[in-house]
């Protein structure tokens, strides 16, 4: 300030002042100031000023009138007195009679506030936007609403810091914003940040595959979700590539027209993508219109699955008509008791008094997988505690639990969808091969026929509900019954065997790559069978493979010096066997978009919540600026 205010008269050898680019506020004004020079100064200001709400500003050297109020910089023609109360009254009409003190008490408190604002730039700033972007990675990830952010997360915080460290610490906490617009805003950047990694290691990989599927939101909001498997680092990662809202139709067209689009969008090449795991739905596995014959036009090669888990509900369907009925009249004694809320508190309290395991029954379900199993279980537990609840009650279907031939069609039923209900759930690991299922599926055919010779010879034990009933009540196995079991069995075996067709062995030189059996059914061009012999002899190679992750882990460190092998072996390791990680995701779906949120665009957060990519949060918080809560 010394080079452009002093006290008293100034001499002309000492007008000239040092010039700079840079805006200089005054930070104090002494009474004694009455003007100011400098050398190319038109107006001069004078304390008077003050009066009027006005500092000055020296810009180029040049003085000019800044309103202490609202910050305003007015033209050096306008220092005078007319001007400057003009302003006063046009823009702060409410302040146009305070007192001179009241102006420069706003002018120091402005400049301190603004030299703090300096002082806790730069590191401060960044640490603040950084834990920001922690936090709501964070609030994204447990899929909580964003303004958790502001109304809990931030104040809880200030409470911990108080309480360990004092109040000089909770100033600095305000500094991190976490308004609701501000977390939305970090989630959309986070989103991006990792959908970018995910692309780029999509490209990175030489093949990829993707699971679509569409559903219904809560706001009746067609969605598409896609989800992609590519190799980084020598090992399958997948990851969301796309959640798209469907605005008009949801026909094999729009869902193929939406990927595409993406795609092309994106720089993703549909030659690179060898696997399509979809439902059995037409819009989706349509041979002349659904999204199957769409994505065969733009590559040719690609191989499609349907879902392993849909086909193996689908296999389960077929049921004798007298076991149907037993079902059906299950259900209806659960609904009951569960659809109305005196008989479910009275059945929990009979329950309680009985000291049973459990203290409600299961509603049922049909979409959902394991749904009769469970039910049927929960009800076959609790039928002492059903036939108490119905003791002298006019129901029609009370009489059921006194039929002991009627329980030893429900103790089957519920020992059988156990047993279905766990092969299903081996099939839900995504980590899952096309060996495996095809195994599993192989197994469970064969048990199949092993259970119905049980059933046969009298040995019921092989179903333990069954078998703990039968010696409970003394009984045997009457032959209706017995007709019954074997008849069921045997429609399932036909129904697991039109569903999952017995596959060659063609390609189980990809799982047993140093068998000579299989190397002589393996379907391989001259040239690829000499790289195999190769490989098969090569015995550090053997130890590799046996203390290999999975297949495609050790397929993937061979790339280099097998590629031919290396890529046969993704084409059929690659591909999803079932479409159960979009199905998770639309659970996801669902827990984030719920009924209290029915307008939120759930993508970006869907992303964040699904990915197990790190996002770099140097990187976010580099380019953005803080704003503390307020």
């Amino acid at each position: 300030m010394d080079h452009w205010l002093k006290t008293g008269s100034v001499s002309k050898s000492k007008r000239k002042t040092t010039e700079s680019n840079d805006p200089i506020h005054t930070q104090e004004v002494p009474s004694s100031i009455t003007n100011i020079s400098t050398e190319n100064l038109k107006k001069k200001y004078s304390e008077e000023y003050f009066c009027h709400g006005f500092s000055f500003i020296a810009i180029d050297n040049v003085a000019k009138p800044e309103c202490v109020i609202c910050g305003e910089i007015l033209a050096n023609s306008s220092m005078k007195p007319s001007q400057l109360t003009r302003h006063l009254i046009t823009k702060h009409s409410d302040l146009k009679d305070k007192d001179v003190t009241f102006f420069k008490r706003l002018l120091e408190n402005k400049n301190k506030c603004n030299m703090q604002t300096y002082l806790s730039s730069g590191n401060a700033n960044v640490d603040a936007v950084e834990a920001s972007f922690r936090i709501s990675y964070n609030i994204a990830r447990s899929g909580k609403n964003h303004t958790i952010g502001e109304n809990l997360i931030l104040p809880s915080i200030k409470d911990a810091v108080h309480c360990m460290f004092g109040e000089k610490y909770v100033n600095k906490i305000n500094a991190i914003p976490l308004s609701n617009d501000t977390v939305s805003r970090r989630i959309k950047d986070i989103s991006y940040d990792i959908e970018e990694t995910i692309l780029k290691d999509i490209n990175n990989s030489e093949l990829f595959s993707i699971q679509v599927d569409e559903s219904t939101d809560v706001a009746q909001l067609a969605v598409l979700l896609v989800i992609a498997r590519y190799i980084k680092q020598n090992e399958s990662e997948e990851g969301l590539l796309l959640c798209h809202p469907l605005t008009g139709r949801t026909t094999g067209a729009d869902i193929f027209h939406a990927i595409d689009s993406y795609f092309a969008e994106k720089k993703i090449k549909w030659s690179q993508c060898c696997g399509l795991s979809t439902d059995g739905g037409k819009s989706m596995s349509g041979c002349y219109s659904g999204l199957l014959a769409r994505v065969k036009a733009v590559s040719p090669l690609i191989k499609w699955t349907h879902c392993c888990i849909h086909r193996q509900a689908l296999a389960s369907k077929p049921l004798p008509a007298d076991l149907k009925d037993v079902l059906d009249d299950s259900c209806k004694v659960v609904n009951f008791i569960k659809s109305r809320h005196t008989n479910s508190r009275i059945f929990s309290l009979l329950c309680e008094d009985m000291g049973s395991l459990h203290k409600t029954l299961l509603l049922h379900t049909e979409v959902r997988w394991l749904s009769r199993g469970k039910v049927l279980t929960r009800l076959f537990e609790l039928r002492h505690e059903v036939q108490m609840f119905f003791e002298d009650h006019p129901f029609r279907l009370s009489s059921k639990f006194n039929d002991h031939e009627w329980l030893q069609k429900l103790a089957y039923l519920s020992d059988v969808f156990l047993k279905l209900n766990n092969l299903n759930l081996t099939l839900q690991n995504s980590a899952v091969t096309i060996f495996q299922v095809n195994d599993k599926i192989e197994s469970f055919v064969k048990k199949l026929e092993f259970w119905k010779t049980c059933i046969e010879n009298n040995q019921p034990e092989i179903f333990e509900a069954l078998h703990d009933f039968l010696s409970e009540t003394d009984m045997n196995l009457s032959q209706g019954i017995k007709h019954q079991i074997v008849q069921h069995l045997n429609e399932l075996k036909t129904a697991f065997a039109k569903y999952f067709p017995k596959c060659g062995k063609e390609d189980h030189w990809i799982m047993f790559p140093f068998s000579e059996i299989y190397f002589k059914s393996a379907v391989l061009s001259a040239r690829e069978k000499e790289k195999l012999i190769e490989l098969k002899t090569d015995s550090s190679l053997q130890v590799a493979f046996l203390e290999k992750k999975s297949l495609i882990t050790f397929w993937a460190n061979v790339k280099d010096e097998y590629p031919e092998l290396s890529y046969k072996a993704f084409n059929v390791l690659l591909p999803f066997t079932s479409s159960v990680l979009v199905e998770r995701a639309f659970s996801s779906y669902t827990f984030i978009k719920n009924r209290y949120r029915n307008r939120l665009s759930v993508s970006s957060d869907l992303r964040v919540f699904l990915s197990s990519v790190e996002p770099d949060f140097k990187k976010l918080s580099a380019n953005k600026q803080a704003q503390g809560s307020h």
